[in-house]
């Protein structure tokens, strides 16, 4: 019986069903399973095996009171009045009052941006994308400023505390990979600097260590030399994305690391004449 529970169980891991499905199924199958157990003891009891079939008889009963609390939690949503599973988890090293991952509701953290408006409020339909060219020197100073965000505790490494199912389950919805830090997070520090000909990015933990991370070469589809003769161009929005990530495999994540990345976006406006 256990044999074909699991092979159940294996089987059902090729399939992308949702979490409460999946144990509203498994809640069914383990109730029929446990009828097993009543079809043994009765036959013990029938070939005069007392012992065995007391034994078998007692685990039915304790099975069947939590197949039917798992039967009324699945399908209720909600715990039993008589549900003693909050006591043995509580007696297990649990917490019974945290949110239950499968009662329909979304309890897991989500992978979010930090955005944080640190050059001020512009309207979306007045940025672009930027892009950006780094030299050997650059791309080492992004490297290094990334660390040091690490380090200071800006960074995060956790995936925003998900479960690989989780990151299995977003990574599948989203078709991308699930980065570590998340989708992108807000440089502390930036701003953008005319320097002869060329339009120069800096970043940095704050404005005191700012340093030239990339030269900002096309504002949308335009060159920023051009684009700059008739409107007024700011920094807008700079964000760190890439690093560790997770992406979902045929039955699990598969890890994988992309290279630090700046994406930059340009508040234009026209010049006054």
């Amino acid at each position: 019986m256990l044999t074909f529970l699991d092979i159940i169980n294996h089987y059902f891991g090729y399939l992308n069903i949702n979490g409460r499905v999946k144990n509203r199924l498994f809640s069914v199958i383990c109730l029929i399973g446990d009828f097993y157990l009543l079809y043994k003891s009765v036959t013990y009891f029938k070939a005069q095996a007392v012992g065995r079939g007391v034994i078998n008889l007692l685990v039915f009963l304790v099975l069947f009171y939590f197949a039917v609390m798992n039967l009324y939690f699945y399908y209720r949503g909600k715990n039993a009045v008589i549900d003693i599973s909050p006591y043995i988890e509580k007696a297990l090293g649990g917490d019974p009052n945290a949110p239950h991952p499968l009662n329909g509701v979304t309890t897991k953290t989500q992978v979010i941006s930090q955005i944080q408006p640190a050059t001020g409020l512009f309207e979306e339909q007045n940025l672009l994308p930027a892009q950006l060219t780094m030299d050997a020197e650059q791309t080492q100073r992004l490297g290094s400023l990334i660390n040091e965000l690490i380090e200071s505790g800006y960074l995060s490494l956790n995936y925003a505390g998900l479960s690989d199912n989780d990151i299995y389950e977003q990574a599948q919805q989203l078709q991308r990979p699930i980065y570590a830090i998340g989708n992108q997070v807000a440089l502390p520090f930036y701003e953008m600097k005319q320097e002869a000909d060329r339009w120069v990015l800096y970043g940095g933990i704050n404005a005191i260590a700012k340093q030239p991370l990339a030269q900002i070469t096309t504002v949308g589809l335009t060159p920023i030399q051009d684009l700059a003769q008739d409107y007024q161009l700011a920094v807008a929005h700079t964000w760190i994305t890439g690093g560790p990530n997770k992406m979902a495999g045929r039955s699990g994540v598969v890890e994988g690391n992309d290279p630090y990345q700046l994406v930059v976006q340009i508040a234009y406006q026209e010049r006054t004449k």
